[in-house]
């Protein structure tokens, strides 16, 4: 990460540990913390800084690697919630349901 914006690095690790772990409501929380940082840290730069381009690469390499994770995490669990057993139902569910008003026979 930059070097020179310890925050944001500091954020976008926090943010790749807590995706690692599978805790997404939290890394949601660390992304808005970072997406925040960084529109303040790009608000004080001119608009001719040479670091706008690499800030940019970072931000859209944190975001790809988020996602990309974050997916990846989503299709695992998917994978094992299919190979969890099938639970048999305890009761046989008729064919029909049957109103009071219904004679049988």
């Amino acid at each position: 990460m930059n070097e020179t914006h310890p925050e944001l690095s500091a954020l976008a690790d926090r943010l790749r540990a807590l995706v690692a772990e599978e805790r997404y409501a939290e890394a949601q929380c660390v992304f808005t913390g970072y997406c925040l940082e960084l529109r303040t840290t790009l608000a004080g730069m001119p608009p001719a800084d040479p670091r706008l381009r690499p800030l940019e690469g970072e931000w859209q390499g944190v975001l790809y690697e988020t996602r990309r994770r974050v997916l990846a995490g989503r299709a695992h669990a998917g994978a094992r919630l299919a190979r969890l057993p099938k639970i048999l139902p305890l009761y046989r569910e008729g064919s029909l349901p049957h109103h009071t008003w219904e004679c049988s026979g």
